[in-house]
């Protein structure tokens, strides 16, 4: 790559290599996370209750747009949340037709046990990777992580 003036072709090389990236690491990785949290929250519902462990309280419409589905997608879904007592449902305390969602310390526990487990498994797989290696891939991710939240 050429460096200061980039071409059309490099930023398609990086997008293309960016893409071969995430198909491997969603193959090698993310779906065998899924089998770890599937036996206790669908996909979705792990998504809804990561998002709302992260950004704390938020609305039925705030979580619906954060996950880029229809309010009426997650009414189901955060009902059965709520029957199993992971999340709770709040008026907010500024406008009353408003309904706030949070995650329930039985929630957050199942979370934390679930990335635990997720946290375990790598940890698995990287045992065998040379110092060397697992070093320079430490400031390789924290380098692409920075360069990801300069960009989005």
């Amino acid at each position: 790559m050429n460096k200061g003036v980039l071409k059309i072709g490099d930023l398609e090389d990086v997008a293309g290599d960016f893409l071969i990236i995430m198909e491997y690491m969603r193959e090698k990785f993310f779906r065998p996370f899924e089998q770890v949290t599937r036996s206790r929250l669908s996909p979705v519902q792990f998504c809804a209750m990561s998002f709302l462990c992260q950004k704390g309280s938020l609305s039925m419409s705030e979580l619906a747009s954060m996950m880029r589905i229809s309010k009426q997608q997650l009414t189901p879904l955060i009902r059965k949340l709520i029957d199993c007592k992971l999340l709770s449902r709040t008026t907010d305390s500024d406008d009353r037709r408003i309904v706030r969602l949070e995650v329930t310390d039985t929630g957050r526990s199942m979370l934390t046990d679930l990335f635990n487990e997720m946290k375990m498994g790598l940890v698995e797989r990287l045992k065998d990777v040379p110092v060397t290696e697992l070093d320079e891939l430490g400031q390789m991710l924290k380098r692409i992580l920075d360069i990801l939240k300069s960009i989005c």
